[in-house]
């Protein structure tokens, strides 16, 4: 007896598939929280032919194997045909439950297959996929939506009329359109005259995906490979680009063109998507198991824990301590709240880095990247505004929206390095990531909202090649205030010569080469990720009273020390900090606090807060001219100072134009504001700015009017 071939052995066991796995959805019992047995699909299947909205039942593949081993293994081998007989059996058994179902209504109800088995136990990698082996597989991957369709409907099942005989009948489409190969009429031998009905036409839901593989899981050197995904009925439209995916699918394969003589038969690869699922938190990333937890749990009693941290970030740069402790803030991030009037508070902290060529800005960037439990590095020179935030993209035949780097770092870091050489253009697309956590599109037909809830960690260079003390940070780079305000800490390398510093760095930096110094961190990077994994997705710390009132304190304080500085020029007064300043503050309090897994935030957490702001103002929001901290130099780009200064040089000239009828002289304006202690040169640049601006002329040379408006 010759032995039998796959699909002969499937024609004849195929009724004993469809028996067994309708045994299996009606018979298959597990025990509940009280230890009595249940049946689980039964009661799934009463709710599906119940709810109009469920059309898919998700099975276990371990309960599968579990009952009818031989099953799985058969799932494993031929899933396609495997699913086919299912999805039979199951419309076989809702007949079963409930008789009034339509046969169209049964065909919209599908069985999907989550933690699959067999040889593809293990997560495949994207780039793995492309095998040739794999084809014709069923495989589990993750991945992260860089791209996706608009959800249309394709042809499920139409009927054909044989143009010979006139006899109709049906024919179910599975990926593409085909005619049929000959008429279903016995008495006719028509193979090719065949006219498709309108009538009896049933559709469900398509969409292409492209998933890419996750940045964390690049391997170093190369560049992320993705896959096209089609996901049918009631998969489609759930995801949007930047959602993290677990995906169960097909892996097939199409022709890239016709198949003809002379040219490659190449073919592309694409996946049926079985089941996904979306990835909620960053938990998926590493994988925490008990042992671990016990071992990051046991670390909060260690009293010298917060040092430990702040040393293991990139242990190889000498000094700059401040900025590490703010760096590990980031890593840990503050709680987002929602507020009962649907507003939401972010608690992502952005940092941005300001300072000398070679201080080991790009270094500490690099770092972040690798040890942040998702996160992404980018230079600001060769990123978009649509390759920071999304881009809409034309396909064949529609346009799609396509994932940045903002969205794709979702619920992680973005470390955007040489963020002064973005273009002014590509810098608005920021502002609404940075505050407001989304990206919002509104291109080609396509509105629609992504998340963005990133922490931004930048470094950017001074505009005159090194920061120059004695002028304010508006005056030193090439940034706007309206994102120099969004930033909740910024900080100033500076390189100045210091023989005792300057001794101690080259004793360190000479050490890593002859290796004399070992830059090892207390804390490992692959624990130290998985650490902050932790911290970020079980302790959510809440502010104390007491640290509220020391915040508040700080708070009122810097505010009242710029009153007593009030200028009476202009009854007006420096502000020192703004209600944002005070956001940060909260941030900062329960990132410290997260950071020694502390289910409060108390004093001391306010206590680091508030010495990273102050350090921050210091540095970023000091007036050189008065020395004292003001934090418009910040939020507007012009100190308080500098503003009086502008409004009194136009006062000037609007009292003497009455004496000046033709226009007020050029020398009596510098002599006048020289009284006020005002330099020609300021007098100059409020000249020019208020002449590009249109509010002031020049009616005769040297003279000048303002225009009433």
């Amino acid at each position: 007896m010759s032995k039998l071939t796959i699909e002969e052995s499937i024609e004849i066991n195929k009724d004993e598939i469809i028996k067994k796995f309708a045994d299996f959805l009606l018979n298959f019992r597990i025990p509940d929280k009280e230890g009595k047995s249940i049946l689980k699909y039964r009661e799934k299947l009463i709710e599906a032919v119940s709810d109009d909205l469920i059309r898919s039942l998700v099975i276990d593949y371990n309960d599968l194997v579990l009952y009818y081993p031989e099953l799985g293994e058969f799932l494993v081998k031929e899933p396609k045909i495997a699913l086919r007989l299912f999805n039979k059996s199951l419309r076989n058994v809702l007949r079963q439950i409930r008789d009034d179902l339509s046969d169209s209504d049964l065909r919209n109800y599908v069985i999907r297959i989550k933690n699959i088995g067999g040889r593809a136990r293990k997560e495949v990698q994207i780039r793995d996929i492309y095998r040739a082996e794999n084809l014709g597989k069923i495989l589990m991957f993750r991945g992260i939506v860089v791209k996706a369709t608009k959800v249309k409907p394709i042809l499920r099942r139409a009927y054909f009329r044989c143009m010979v005989c006139g006899y109709i009948f049906p024919k179910e489409f599975e990926d593409v359109f085909e005619k049929p190969e000959s008429c279903e009429n016995p008495a006719c031998e028509n193979t090719t005259k065949f006219e498709l009905l309108k009538e009896g036409q049933e559709f469900e839901e398509f969409q292409e995906l492209t998933v890419q593989e996750l940045p964390e899981e690049l391997p170093p050197g190369q560049l992320p490979q993705g896959i096209p995904v089609y996901v049918r009925g009631d998969l489609a439209g759930k995801i949007r680009p930047g959602d993290r995916v677990s995906l169960t699918g097909i892996v097939d394969a199409r022709p890239e063109g016709q198949i003809r003589p002379g040219r490659r038969p190449l073919y592309t690869v694409y996946v049926n998507a079985v089941y996904l699922e979306t990835e909620s938190g960053i938990s998926e990333e590493v994988k925490l198991t008990d042992l671990e937890k016990q071992k990051i749990i046991a670390m909060r009693d260690d009293p010298d824990l917060e040092n430990k941290i702040i040393a293991s970030i990139a242990p190889s740069i000498y000094g700059y301590d401040h900025i590490k402790k703010a760096v590990s803030a980031l890593l840990f991030g503050g709680v987002p709240k929602q507020l009962s009037d649907g507003t939401k508070i972010r608690g992502t902290i952005n940092i941005l880095m300001v300072g000398d060529p070679g201080t080991g800005k790009s270094q500490i960037l690099k770092y972040v990247s690798q040890i942040a439990p998702r996160a992404i590095y980018t230079s600001g020179k060769g990123a978009s505004a649509a390759g920071l935030t999304a881009a809409v993209v034309r396909t064949e035949d529609e346009w799609t929206l396509e994932a940045g780097v903002l969205v794709l770092s979702d619920r992680g870091i973005a470390c955007i390095d040489e963020f002064d050489k973005m273009s002014r253009d590509d810098r608005r697309a920021l502002h609404e990531a940075m505050e407001q956590q989304t990206i919002s599109i509104a291109k080609a037909g396509i509105v629609a909202t992504l998340n963005a809830r990133t922490s931004i960690l930048s470094a950017a260079n001074p505009k005159f090649g090194r920061y120059i003390p004695d002028r304010e940070i508006s005056e030193n780079i090439d940034l706007p205030p309206t994102i120099l305000s969004r930033f909740d800490l910024i900080f100033i390398f500076t390189d100045k010569p210091d023989r005792e510093k300057d001794q101690k760095m080259a004793k360190h930096i000479l050490g890593l080469h002859t290796k004399e110094i070992n830059p090892t961190p207390p804390l490992p990077p692959d624990f130290l990720k998985k650490y902050i994994l932790y911290a970020r997705e079980y302790i959510q710390p809440k502010l104390t009273k007491r640290a509220a009132e020391k915040i508040m304190d700080f708070y009122i304080k810097m505010r009242e020390s710029s009153k007593t500085q009030e200028e009476e020029s202009l009854g007006l007064s420096p502000i020192a900090i703004t209600a944002r300043q005070l956001e940060a503050l909260v941030r900062l309090t329960e990132a410290h606090a997260r950071m020694l897994l502390k289910e409060e935030a108390d004093e001391i957490d306010a206590d680091f807060a508030i010495e990273l702001m102050r350090t921050s103002l210091t540095q970023v929001a000091r007036d050189p001219l008065s020395g004292r901290i003001d934090v418009d130099i910040v939020t507007t780009g012009i100190s308080h100072r500098k503003r009086s200064n502008y409004m009194i040089v136009l006062d000037i000239i609007r009292n003497l134009e009455k004496k000046y009828p033709d226009g007020v002289p050029e020398n009596v304006i510098f002599e006048e504001a020289g009284k006020n202690g005002i330099s020609k040169q300021f007098v100059a640049r409020v000249i020019n700015q208020e002449k590009n601006r249109g509010h002031l002329i020049e009616p005769k040379n040297g003279r000048y009017r303002l225009i009433s408006i």
